[in-house]
């Protein structure tokens, strides 16, 4: 008797998505991994988008392939965070978990991969996994590779950074559930607090094979193709400008309440330091001079101790 192939369900939320969404849909339903289930959520779309998502509920049915299971609309527009965070609620039990967003592809593998990757770690453990990616132009044309991943990502790496997109994440249910039992997860988001979690408190596993292309629109900010200047004016421009860090200090002060005792030591000492931009000189000096790197880039690590030094 063939084994029972772990059950995964795709996150999809959707908004205003008519002109890409088609594509990403193409591309969910050629899998080539067996045991999937889509489930889509609308975020009050005005445009074909339910149109679109009932025709390919109708197409899923119709084949041997991943099915779909479409929320039912309510009009309401709770903004991506929330919206991802009442998928992953509302979506039920299954092994795995991938979030999605509605104008990228996937590759047919990418699934199937990153259930290779998992079933090879302890399952009691909250496990992320993310895959590398392709950046491509909005007609889907190749514009470039991200810059690799480290192997090893610790609690450190993700306070002030997050390493991995989104729609590259897959989690495993003892993620969702540590996840889950956050008492608020008002303005959090879903991808930066899972990685937070896998980093602390279980595993996160990088595969450098690229298995997604990820559409960049010509509106969108990146920090991809800036020289190294632009990219520490950008950093600073954020970081102490901006709102940047200060959404970083929400999220950590959030994570320090939820699960600081659950912590090692060394990470529960790390967020202790962190977690508030507000103290005596002396903890403005022991985070300017912290010994270990807290993002990847110089430039997004000298902008962060800019900050420190300046008492942020």
């Amino acid at each position: 008797m063939p084994s029972i192939q772990p059950k995964v369900h795709i996150l999809l939320s959707t908004y205003n998505g008519k002109k890409y969404l088609s594509q990403q849909l193409d591309s969910l339903l050629s899998q080539t991994y067996p045991n999937i289930t889509i489930y889509i959520r609308d975020d009050g779309s005005k445009d074909d988008t339910l149109q679109i998502i009932s025709h390919y509920v109708k197409v899923s049915q119709d084949t041997s392939g991943p099915k779909i299971v479409f929320l039912p609309p309510d009009g309401k527009n709770l903004g991506y965070m929330s919206s991802f965070w009442l998928l992953l609620r509302e979506c039920g039990s299954a092994d795995y978990y991938a979030f999605c967003d509605q104008d990228d592809v996937w590759l047919p593998d990418k699934v199937e991969c990153g259930i290779a990757a998992l079933e090879k770690e302890e399952a009691a453990l909250p496990l992320l996994y993310s895959s590398s990616f392709i950046y491509c132009d909005e007609n889907m044309n190749f514009t470039g590779n991200p810059v690799e991943m480290s192997d090893h990502i610790a609690f450190k790496d993700v306070m002030f950074y997050t390493p991995a997109f989104g729609f590259t994440i897959l989690i495993n249910e003892a993620l969702r559930q540590k996840a889950l039992s956050a008492s608020s997860l008002d303005k959090i988001p879903h991808d930066g607090w899972c990685q937070k979690i896998a980093a602390s408190m279980g595993k996160f596993i990088y595969d450098p094979r690229q298995t997604a292309k990820y559409r960049r629109h010509s509106s969108t900010v990146t920090y991809a193709n800036s020289s190294k200047l632009q990219l520490i004016g950008k950093w600073i421009q954020n970081d102490l400008f901006g709102i940047g860090l200060s959404e970083y200090y929400f999220i950590l002060e959030r994570f320090f309440e939820e699960y600081g005792s659950q912590l090692s030591p060394h990470d529960q000492k790390a967020l202790e330091l962190f977690r508030a931009h507000s103290g005596v000189k002396l903890r403005y000096f022991k985070k300017l001079f912290y010994p270990e790197r807290l993002r990847p880039s110089l430039g997004g690590e000298l902008a962060l101790r800019i900050c420190f030094g300046v008492g942020r």
